[in-house]
């Protein structure tokens, strides 16, 4: 990128990111992941079983906590805590979607499974966890896509706080 590109506000990409805030801290972060073009890809419970397991094992092999996370058919909510992984939760968000797309592709998905970027909220305390907690658990409810939490296959609780 050139440096009139950087200085041009209509041609450089804005940052979801802040600047100079450590991501690898030990804090949780409320994440939104959203398919391209809002495209409802999970309605396929193959796929979306594939994600959840690519979940399952980002969370292994980086050693972060996943507190709830729900997968709805065009878009992906957790509560991730970096802990003691020593990742940041661009990493850790990176791994989940670079794991995820291949898994999409074998199913026969083309293109980008994901939007560039993902979406975050820190977390600031014990009451905002549990409210964050509640407003993922519920969201597949409040699209009538089940009648209670429970219900709908594509949400847990991994770990607890």
């Amino acid at each position: 990128m050139t440096h009139n590109e950087r200085d041009d506000p209509y041609r450089r990409r804005n940052s979801l990111r802040l600047p100079n805030f450590d991501y690898s801290a030990s804090r949780v972060y409320f994440v939104t992941i959203v398919t391209g073009e809002r495209k409802p890809v999970f309605l396929d419970r193959r796929l979306a079983d594939a994600v959840v397991e690519c979940l399952l094992q980002v969370r292994q092999h980086t050693g972060c906590k996943v507190y709830c996370y729900c997968l709805m058919p065009d878009h992906f909510h957790a509560l991730v805590g970096v802990g003691d992984s020593g990742k940041s939760l661009g990493k850790i968000c990176g791994a989940f979607k670079s794991l995820t797309t291949r898994a999409y592709w074998r199913r026969s998905g083309e293109g980008r499974l994901w939007q560039r970027q993902f979406y975050d909220h820190l977390v600031r305390n014990e009451s905002d966890f549990f409210e964050t907690l509640d407003y993922i658990r519920m969201n597949p409810v409040r699209k009538a896509l089940a009648l209670t939490p429970e219900d709908w296959a594509y949400t847990g609780q991994p770990d607890r706080l």
